[in-house]
Order: structure tokens, then sequence, then C-alpha cells
């Protein structure tokens, strides 16, 4: 195997224009953005139903990522004995399952519980749609990855929304997560192709005649891809929790601009990713993430110099549209040079997700609460440019030549 050719990652992508786009796995991602985006705002009426104080509250933000973690042997069970009707829609039922749990909570077990449960839910259905991307479109599949984003990003606000609508029109917070798991249910019984398993012949498996995602990725492809996306997903979701804070303090401004400013970074991550899916028909996944690199470490340092409001409103989108490009381009380059091994990445990729939302909100605070939230969030920057000497690893090598056989472990 030594000798196996790996594609050129720094290459642009094949153009697919002739495909259709894979609509129902794309639906997938969206169940997943609605889960997440529904569990910050119904922490209010959680608090009120059940008379928690902020640290019990908090907690649920823990046990969600800790869901994510947790889904590591579970798929790998999955991917090893497919059932019948598919991954896809097993990933689809544990949607219905954990949503309509949540929506059952009767106290504060249950709803941590549940939490855990969305977690897993919501990572299993983002490992199985990943890995079904990476399978179907192999070596292309990055441009797919941040169109799936795209739609999960576009849910995520829809699922803040969703509680919001509820509760003004009269609904129980508990309608948010039944309609969310009555939308699942919807698609796991409707025909489509998310039984779907073939894949793609690649270079890899070809010359084995081995199946599919039966050979590994090389081990610094792997080991790159946990850092870069911890880091990714630190400095993305550290702006995520804490950015209205920085904003209110470094701004002076009051809480309700403050908020509105946060939602310009949501929506630069999901316009960034919509150009990303233009921008990947002429640029490599790994030349547009260095490029977002960069640009995210420039965009940082200057909303820490700043202190206007347009100047930082205008940035905060900028940066918005820089971090949300982090995880679908991470995984779509590592995919990129080992297309034979999407199933094994998309999966560490979303444990390395719960493990980052499970540690980088609380080390900020913790520090926070030591320097203030001003010197704190300015540390962030730290986290893209840690990212920077991993980029090059990606490929399988510490430098930009030729990349390492995949590993026979």
């Amino acid at each position: 195997m030594s000798g196996m050719a790996q594609p050129d990652s720094t290459q642009p992508l094949a153009s697919s224009r002739t495909e259709g786009r894979p609509w129902s796995i794309y639906l997938m991602f969206g169940l997943f953005g609605a889960q997440q985006g529904m569990l910050g705002p119904l922490m209010p009426f959680l608090r009120a139903e059940f008379s928690l104080d902020l640290r019990w509250t908090g907690l649920h933000f823990a046990a969600y990522a800790l869901g994510l973690v947790l889904i590591g042997v579970p798929y790998r069970w999955l991917e090893h004995k497919p059932p019948v009707i598919g991954t896809g829609r097993i990933a689809i039922g544990s949607i219905i399952v954990a949503s309509g749990f949540f929506a059952m909570a009767a106290g504060l077990p249950m709803t941590l519980s549940g939490s855990v449960v969305l977690g897993f839910s919501g990572g299993l259905v983002m490992a199985v749609g990943q890995a079904m991307l990476g399978r179907r479109y192999g070596e292309q599949a990055a441009a797919k990855l941040v169109e799936a984003h795209i739609v999960a990003g576009l849910c995520v606000l829809g699922g803040a929304l969703l509680v919001g609508a509820a509760t003004a029109v009269g609904l129980s917070w508990r309608a948010a997560p039944l309609l969310i798991s009555a939308w699942a249910l919807l698609m796991f019984c409707v025909p489509s192709d998310l039984h779907r398993t073939e894949a793609r012949t690649t270079p890899a498996t070809a010359s084995t005649g081995a199946p599919a995602d039966a050979l590994p990725a090389p081990r610094l492809t792997r080991l790159s891809l946990w850092a870069l996306v911890i880091l990714g997903i630190s400095a993305e979701w550290g702006v995520g929790f804490w950015g209205a804070e920085y904003m209110k303090t470094h701004v002076q401004t009051s809480a309700s601009v403050a908020a509105t400013l946060m939602s310009l970074y949501f929506a630069g991550t999901v316009c960034g990713r919509l150009a990303s899916s233009f921008a990947l028909r002429r640029l490599s996944p790994l030349s547009l993430l260095t490029t977002v690199i960069f640009s995210a470490i420039a965009t940082l340092l200057v909303l820490s110099l700043i202190q206007g409001l347009a100047g930082t409103a205008v940035f905060t989108f900028v940066l918005g549209a820089c971090l949300g490009n982090f995880f679908p381009l991470i995984l779509g380059s590592a995919m990129r040079v080992a297309p034979h091994a999407s199933s094994a990445l998309s999966t560490q990729a979303s444990q390395a997700v719960g493990v980052a939302l499970l540690l980088a909100p609380f080390l900020l605070g913790l520090l926070s609460e030591r320097i203030g939230v001003e010197a704190a969030f300015s540390l962030l920057i730290i986290y893209p440019l840690l990212m920077l000497p991993w980029v090059p690893a990606l490929r399988g090598a510490w430098a930009f030549g030729r990349t390492t056989a995949p590993s026979k472990e």
C-alpha cells in the first residue's frame, strides 16, 4: 500500500453540476440544525417551569455536547452491521425519539438526559449524512458538505424562530421539539434515497479490491482532523456563546443591540458557506481553508481594535463568514485526501465537535472571570493561529509535498 496514489488536495474540485443536489441528505442536516437551534431558546422556559438556576441551565449545553462525543461506538456498530432500512433512516429515527423524549420532560433529570439524547441523535444524523456525502461524491464531497451546512445553518435559525413562534401564539415550549419530531417522522416514512449506500470507486479501493470505507485514512490526516476541528469549533462557538457579552462590554452598548450584532454573526456563517460553495468550483478545499483561516485572524484582530458600532457590525458579519466555513472545509479537505475513509473521518469530526463544545465555552467563561471578558475574548485569535501548522498535515504530510499512504492499522 506504500505506493498508493493520493488525490492532490491542492487542486480545484471537478464540477459536478450534472448531478442533482441530494436534498434528502441536506434535510437530514436541517433536522440537526433545527434541533440544535431550539435548545438555547428553550432554556428560559425550562428555568421558569422547573425553577432552575444558571448553573443547572448551563449544564444542558454540556449534556448536549456529551451526547455528540458518545456517538463513536454505536455509529461504528451501525457501519459494520448496517440495518435493512439503512443507517440514514436509523439516524432520522433517533431524532424522532430524542425530540419526542425532550418534549415529555417532567423535571431536571429528564431535561438533562434529554439534552444528552438530543446531542447523540444530532451527532448521529450529522455523522451519517457526512459519510453518505463522502461515499457518494468522493473527492468532490467538499462542495456538497458546504451546501449541507448551509441548510443546517438556516435551520439553526429556524429552530430558534420555531420556539419563539410557538410560544408567541400561546402554545407550550414543548410544541417546538414535537414539531421537529413530526418533521423527522415524515422524513422517515416518505420514500427517498436515504437508504442508498453505493459509493464511487476511488483509486484506493480499486487497487485493493476493498469496499468503500474499508481503508483507514493516513494517521497524520486523522490527527490533524481532530486538532483542526477542535480548534475551529472552539473559535466558532467561543464567539457564538460569548460574543454578545463581549460586544456589550467592548462597544458599550445595550444587551439588545449586542444580541442583534450576534444575529449578524450567524447570518454571516450562512452567507460565508454560500460563497464557499461557489468558490470551491475554482479553489481546492485546502486552499480555501487556508484563506479563510488567515481572514479570520485578520478579522479578529480588527474587531479587538475598533469600538464603533457600524464597524463592529460589519466585521462581526465577516467573522461569521470565516468561522462558519471552518468545519465543512476541514472535513471536505480530509475526505479529498482519503475519500475511501469518509465514515471514519465523519465520526471523528463529529466527536471532535462534541469535545470542543464541551470544553471551549466553559474554559472561556472561567478565563473571563479571571481577566475579564474583553481580554478573554481577544485570546480567541490563538485558535486560528494554532490551526495554521495543522493545515498541511491534513494531507498526510507536514509540508506541501508528497503525501503519506494510508495507515495499515
